[in-house]
């Protein structure tokens, strides 16, 4: 009894293992549910409808796969899937791509065969199998056999989810299937088909599958067909006990009396059975059997091959060591009927002895086995402790296949899309807003034409026809997307866990970058919902860029929208478009690190609607500005006089402006004016060097910057500053002017820029300026005021500045170094200190503005500014051109060497007219000189924005002290005008 007990418990831990490997090759590899599993290759399945339903009846759970070549040019029949299933057979549709290699150059050849595939897999109804097979398999790269299969794979899973998908046949070749599974292809197989080979290949063939892909089922096709059509399941025995999933016979025309076995194979070998070593027979010489046991109550179904034809010949007789096994029974290889083993028999150890009819090569015992309940009244239990997490693969493999499907329902759609692009000033809590809106037209291949038909500025709408045409300073283009299928390898991905999203979805969390990182590829993180496998959201950003755009940053917000247009619940048959994106640039222009933060909205969509091409045709013939995603990114459509569009592939650089103004404050004794021309070029000559020139009269300001120094990293530049009038330098103690002291100063300065990211938020810059001060007597100054050295001063700046999610945080330090420095003022004046000829200058801020509807915004940033060894002429100044800055006050009304503060803005606009924006600064500064502790400084301001006549874009701003020694007001406007012609126009060039 015990050893009738440990052989049932090592059986039984033998099934829960194979339960458990089945359970999960189940879910991730779609292994057959038989063993032996058995199929045959016919020439025309739609004529096999009455022969595969002559008796024996194939069960409703029973696999006999009746396999057939399908051509992919349009042709193929697709009543074959409706007419093999009708009669019982499992669909196996060999596919024929063929496509010659190299696939690059036959792209258009190979969509085609593509959406053929989708067609028919759309078509086939449950339980279909599509073998892809090409005729360069075993000719072309690798990876071009890895793209063919993964493109196949998604087309035919995204238009039927449970369609099994193998691939070949392939030469039982090793090395070359290793080669085509370190292509990332095990999650889009389901089976790997070889040809009947020798024993050793076979083998071979069966351990490399097993170590790169366990579970997964590999499918000899094309076996001879037998002498015997009984012998069909012994060479399906044989392979199963090797290690096959399926055996594929070749019969192109077969007979009613050849499908019987097959059948009777596929009624009783179906469920959960697997080949049971330990219950092998014994027999006489020559006698070959091969016993499978059902996990439900460990029954054998034992197919036994005698190689005899001879009724006269004696019995043969097999023998079971197993004392538990009871009743046997023979199958009927033509009908399927069971009778009783007559002459069964005990042996002398309690095992049991059948006899097999005479004439038969091929036999079938079935035999039942006392269970464990029965034999000590205890019930077995399997428990399977662990659920096998989904592989990071499968889960891009159906999201791949999802998103194929879409793309073939997709054919176009038009909406109303809406970019915001906000450009905050440094960390202050100011910013500018420019809104760009107008009709949508997506073509599934062909990209996007968009139409700007509207533009707000600070949500002041431009009424002047036109839209002007600006630089399109874009990143470089990825060649290769995230998830895309391509031929090489140029993402990795990683299953970083779950995460239940604001919508309420559940999402698989997917990180993934680059192998090699590249210029302009993406590294980013996927939200995949985890019952749709649909993309919900994408955040990625671009690694290794050059040129004028340091980093850029974008998070996609995907909805389900109905055949209507409309937002939809999320279901499968949704289509699930990117209705929001914001994303954050890091521009480096002009010597300066500019951030774009970046709003873009789908409404009003329209999908595959019949006007599509009537208003797109509508949009082409308006005067609207017009651009197209092309491949290399977004280029202007030039309108031609018959109302059609042309790509503009070469774009103007370069503008021309016309800057005008007025500025008031108390320190003035009149109305400051402010007039020149701005010449502005992003593409110096054609290198993307950038030269930005204005001039206005006494005041000139040049920069020229190289965004990519000797193609590198680094960007570099230059800055040159006059202002050749006199200006006042005043000064105040206690609010009261002091005119002996006031003297006047004249100032010119140059500065070297070298700079270059950190990451991809981050940058470092590094500044050596040159500044020459030439001071003078005002009307007012005393005869004993000594003025200060005229003379050079050398800076060392470096500053750090982060950007991300809309928070701007900016720490920079200067040392700063006079030439000369004698002692300056009225005689004994105690501010002067020679330890001042050097000194040093540092600050820290940080800020975020809120963007809310209908163009309102509110910011906020701190800041704190500190120094040592500073003076007069080196203390911060809290003017409006002053930083740090407080509303309404005068320059030189207060000069400290330390101050803290905040500033908050609130904007808003008046029917697209006029843009008004609050703002409130609130500093405490502190000084020992001028006994100054935590002294708040407040005031407010409200600026606004305008469009003036002749599309003049005004803005102004008055300000107004709260708190402080301050007393009157400031006042600024200004104005600018876009020329509609290029420089070189203004001198007659080509």
């Amino acid at each position: 009894m015990l050893a009738g007990m440990s052989r049932i418990s090592v059986r039984t831990t033998l099934l829960s293992v194979l339960l458990l490997a089945a359970s999960t090759s189940a879910a991730f590899s779609a292994s057959p549910p038989c063993r032996p599993c058995a199929g045959i290759l016919v020439d025309n399945p739609t004529n096999l409808g009455d022969t595969l339903r002559a008796a024996p009846a194939l069960g409703d759970e029973s696999r006999l796969y009746v396999a057939y070549t399908t051509p992919l040019d349009g042709s193929a029949d697709r009543t074959a899937f409706d007419a093999i299933r009708t009669a019982g057979g499992t669909p196996w549709a060999i596919l024929d791509f063929t496509t010659p290699a190299p696939l690059r150059d036959n792209l258009a050849s190979f969509e085609t065969e593509l959406r053929n595939a989708a067609e028919l897999a759309g078509a086939a109804g449950d339980r279909a199998h599509f073998q892809i097979s090409w005729r360069f398999t075993d000719q072309a790269p690798p990876s071009e056999l890895a793209f063919l299969l993964k493109r196949a794979a998604v087309a035919i899973t995204g238009a039927r989810s449970d369609a099994r998908v193998l691939v070949g046949p392939m030469a039982a070749d090793a090395t070359r299937i290793r080669a085509l599974y370190d292509e990332d292809v095990a999650a889009y197989v389901d089976g790997v088909v070889i040809p009947p080979v020798e024993a050793t290949a076979l083998t071979s063939t069966l351990s490399v599958l097993a170590e790169l892909d366990p579970g997964k089922p590999l499918v000899v096709a094309g076996i001879d067909w037998p002498t015997s059509p009984t012998e069909v399941l012994a060479r399906s025995a044989e392979l199963a006990e090797a290690g096959v999933a399926v055996a594929v016979f070749d019969r192109p025309q077969p007979t009613t009396e050849d499908l019987a076995p097959l059948k009777v194979l596929a009624n009783e070998f179906q469920g959960d059975l697997s080949f049971d070593p330990y219950s092998v027979p014994t027999a006489d010489e020559g006698i070959r059997a091969w016993p499978f046991v059902r996990g439900a109550d460990l029954a054998l179904r034992v197919i036994v091959e005698t190689g005899r034809s001879d009724a006269t010949a004696p019995a043969d007789e097999v023998t079971f060591t197993d004392s538990q096994l009871r009743r046997p029974s023979l199958l009927d290889l033509t009908n399927g009927e069971t009778s009783p083993a007559f002459g069964q028999r005990r042996t002398a150890s309690g095992g049991l002895a059948v006899p097999i009819e005479d004439g038969r090569p091929v036999s079938v015992i079935m035999l039942d086995r006392a269970t464990a309940a029965e034999l000590e009244g205890i019930e077995e239990e399997v428990t399977v402790a662990d659920e096998r997490q989904m592989p990071v693969a499968e889960i891009l493999r159906r999201l791949q296949a999802n998103e194929d499907a879409q793309s073939r329902r997709l054919r176009h759609y038009q909406a109303r899309y809406t970019q915001n692009l906000r450009f905050p000033i440094g960390v202050s809590a100011n910013s500018v807003e420019a809104t760009l809106a107008g009709p949508f037209f997506f073509v599934q291949g062909e990209g996007f034409d968009w139409a700007w038909e509207d533009l707000f500025i600070n949500g002041v709408e431009w009424r002047y026809g036109e839209l002007p045409e600006i630089p399109l300073i874009q990143p470089e283009k990825a060649s290769v997307l995230p998830l895309e299928i391509n031929f090489t390898k140029e993402y990795s991905y990683r299953l970083r866990g779950t995460d239940t999203l604001d919508n309420g979805r559940d999402a698989w969390v997917i990180d993934f970058e680059p192998l090699d990182p590249q210029p302009g590829l993406y590294q980013g993180t996927v939200w995949v919902d985890r019952d749709l496998f649909v993309r919900l959201q994408t955040r990625a950003v671009q690694v290794e860029l050059q040129g004028e755009v340091l980093s850029n940053e974008e998070t996609m917000y995907f909805t389900p929208v109905g055949d209507d247009g409309r937002a939809t619940e999320f279901r499968r048959d949704a289509f699930y478009l990117p209705t929001r994106m914001v994303g954050e640039q890091l521009l480096s222009l002009l010597n300066a690190t500019v951030v774009v933060e970046r709003e873009s909205l789908l409404s009003n969509i329209q999908i595959n609607g019949n006007d599509f091409e009537t208003s797109r045709d509508q949009a082409y013939a308006s005067e609207s500005t017009m651009v197209r995603d092309t491949e290399d990114g977004l280029r202007y459509l030039e309108r031609q006089e018959d109302g059609t569009r042309i790509v503009q592939t070469e774009f103007d650089t370069d503008r021309l402006f016309l800057v005008g103004g007025v500025f008031y404050d108390e320190s003035l004794e009149f109305p400051a004016p402010i007039a020149g021309v701005n010449y502005l070029n992003f593409n110096v000559d054609g290198e993307g060097r950038q030269l930005n020139v204005f001039f206005g009269g006494v005041l000139l300001t040049s920069n020229f910057a190289e965004p990519s120094l000797f193609g590198s990293d680094w960007d570099a530049g230059a800055r040159a500053f006059g202002l050749f009038i006199p200006t006042s330098e005043e000064i105040f103690r206690d609010g009261e002017e002091i005119l002996d002291e006031e003297i006047t100063r004249v100032r010119g300065s140059l500065a070297f820029f070298l700079g270059r990211p950190l990451g991809n938020f981050a940058k470092l810059d590094f500044t050596y300026g040159l500044r020459y001060d030439l001071y003078d007597d005002a009307d007012d100054t005393s005869p004993s005021f000594v003025l200060p050295e005229d003379g050079l001063t050398q800076s060392f700046e470096i500053e750090l500045q982060y950007n991300r999610g809309g928070y701007r945080l900016i720490a920079e330090g200067s040392y700063n170094a006079r030439s000369d420095w004698q002692p300056w003022g009225l005689p004994g004046n105690p501010e002067y200190d020679p330890d001042q000829e050097d000194y040093f200058l540092w600050s820290f801020e940080a800020g975020k503005t809120w963007y809310l509807p209908k163009f309102q915004k509110f910011g906020a940033s701190v800041e704190y500014v500190d120094g040592q060894d500073l003076d007069r002429f080196s203390k911060y100044d809290f003017n409006f051109f002053g930083d740090p800055s407080v509303a309404g006050y005068q320059g030189g009304l207060v000069k400290a060497e330390q101050a803290y503060g905040v500033h908050l803005t609130y904007g808003f606009e008046i029917g697209s007219v006029v843009q008004f924006e609050l703002r409130g600064d609130a500093l405490w500064a502190n000084d020992d000189f001028n006994q100054l502790e935590d002294e708040l400084l407040a005031g407010v301001s409200l600026n606004g924005t305008t469009v003036g006549p002749w599309g003049t874009l005004v803005n102004f701003d008055l300000g107004f002290p709260l708190e402080g020694p301050a007393d009157g007001w400031v006042a600024y406007i200004a104005f600018l005008k876009l020329f509609d012609y290029e420089l070189s126009d203004l001198f007659g060039r080509d």
